[in-house]
């Protein structure tokens, strides 16, 4: 059973994810441009949310906030020192993520890589299974394979067609070991993003006396995220640390698209705690698709056919999971528990000990 709150913030994940889809889009079709730094818009998104995540801890902002005090955070950030640590699992494993994610587009056509990151969304599940206890019935296990396949042609129809000749001189160019190594680093990309995605929900939704309020988590995960940032900074090598040479590029698109993926953090991780990960997995899909439909008159992108029968495979198949489901223990705790939770702060009432 899924929770006010939790839809509540599968909607506005939604809106953000399709607004980020579509500006994207429209930054990939600006030609004569200055591209900004991609490594100095992650850290400035991770200081960005660890700003949003302070000022939601601190003051209450239109009830959402958790309204605590400076003394309250920094004693569940630095005084907690084993349970702020367990956030530097997630930290790394985004950061291993995105790494093989370089190491597999420089070895498959982006179109190879689409298809096979999409296997996240079948290693979520499964990683909610044994780690979660959730229980999919035949019908939800089939919807997944049916967003699973929506999804990746909705991506193929949003590719550009190689040319036939440069096709062919590619593929003379890749030997076996190019594409093993490609292929590995795309499923090993996925696994690492369902894993961190599962690792984190088990945190949030554990039961725990004075457990620390969604913000400080956030706080907690931005202790190591923003070092890992700046390390990419580093790595790549800026060719100066004037601001005015690390920010070029950085027009009000751009610093819309950092704000979005900076508050689009936070929703995630509300999502993750309110709903689940697989829930997560469906409303990015659909808001792939949505913001293809918004490309369509804004840009005048001309989908395929292919397109059209990928977003019905993705509508149907949110149909059949959703009416197909059947209440699981982990399910019913996290019904109960959200009738305890004060969702001003994020916080959770201490759980009553079960018999």
């Amino acid at each position: 059973m899924v929770g006010r709150v939790a839809l509540v913030s599968l909607g506005v994940l939604l809106l953000e994810h399709c607004s980020t889809v579509t500006l994207t889009r429209y930054t990939q079709q600006r030609a004569d441009v200055t591209r900004a730094s991609p490594t100095v818009a992650v850290l400035l998104t991770e200081l960005l949310k660890m700003c949003f995540s302070v000022g939601l801890e601190l003051t209450s902002l239109f009830g959402i906030g958790s309204a605590s005090s400076p003394r309250k955070l920094h004693a569940a950030v630095c005084l907690r020192q084993w349970d702020t640590m367990r956030l530097a699992v997630p930290s790394l494993l985004y950061t291993l993520q995105n790494n093989l994610i370089f190491v597999a587009l420089a070895h498959l056509e982006v179109v190879t890589f689409q298809v096979l990151y999409q296997a996240k969304l079948l290693i979520t599940a499964v990683l909610s299974v044994i780690f979660l206890g959730h229980r999919l019935t035949a019908m939800q296990w089939a919807a997944l394979l049916m967003l699973t396949i929506g999804v990746v042609a909705v991506e193929l129809s949003n590719s550009e067609e190689v040319p036939q000749a440069k096709r062919s001189r590619r593929n003379v160019q890749q030997d076996t070991f190019t594409l093993g190594v490609g292929t590995v680093s795309a499923f090993a990309a996925a696994l690492l993003s369902s894993t961190a995605g599962i690792y984190f929900e088990v945190i949030v939704k554990a039961k725990e006396l004075d457990a620390p309020s969604l913000w400080t988590r956030n706080v907690q995960l931005g202790l190591f995220s923003i070092p890992l940032a700046f390390g990419g900074v580093l790595v790549a090598g800026p060719a100066s640390w004037d601001p005015n040479v690390l920010l070029q590029g950085f027009d009000w698109v751009v610093i819309l698209l950092v704000l979005l993926n900076a508050s689009g953090g936070l929703v995630v991780a509300s999502v993750i705690k309110y709903g689940d990960n697989i829930l997560k997995n469906f409303t990015t899909a659909s808001s792939v698709v949505f913001g293809t439909l918004l490309s369509v008159v804004l840009f005048g992108f001309r989908p395929k056919l292919q397109f059209a029968w990928g977003a019905t495979l993705v509508a149907v198949a949110a149909f059949v999971y959703a009416t197909n489901g059947r209440a699981s223990p982990a399910d019913a705790d996290e019904a109960h528990e959200e009738q305890d939770t004060l969702v001003a702060g994020g916080h959770c009432a201490p759980a009553a000990e079960t018999e």
